[in-house]
C-alpha cells in the first residue's frame, strides 16, 4: 500500500532489534551499564567531571585504567554515591 510505513522495509521493527526491548546483549540504558567513561558519569550523576577527577587522583572514587582511558565502573559510582543497590 502507497504511503504505508508498515510496508516500508527501513522503518520495520524485527525482533531483537532496538526499541522493541527485546535485546539481551546490549543493555537499554547507560545505567545499566558495567562501567563509564568519566564524561558518561559526570553525565548520569549530575557531577562536573573536575569533581570526579579530582576524587580519582585522591583515591576516593576507584576507577580502572585501560590504556589511557579511566573507567568508572557502576559498583564504585553507586558507593561513591553511597546508592543501596
Amino acid at each position: 500500500m502507497p504511503g504505508s510505513e508498515a510496508s516500508r522495509p527501513d522503518t520495520a521493527t524485527s525482533p531483537g532489534s532496538p526499541g522493541t526491548g527485546t535485546s539481551p546483549a546490549m543493555p537499554d540504558s547507560p545505567a545499566e551499564r558495567l562501567a563509564y567513561s568519566v564524561d558518561e558519569a559526570a553525565r548520569l550523576t549530575g557531577l562536573s567531571r573536575d569533581l570526579l577527577y579530582d576524587q580519582m587522583g585522591r583515591g576516593k572514587l576507584p576507577y580502572v585504567k585501560i590504556g589511557r582511558r579511566r573507567l568508572i565502573t557502576r559498583q564504585h559510582l553507586e558507593q561513591f554515591l553511597g546508592v543501596a543497590s
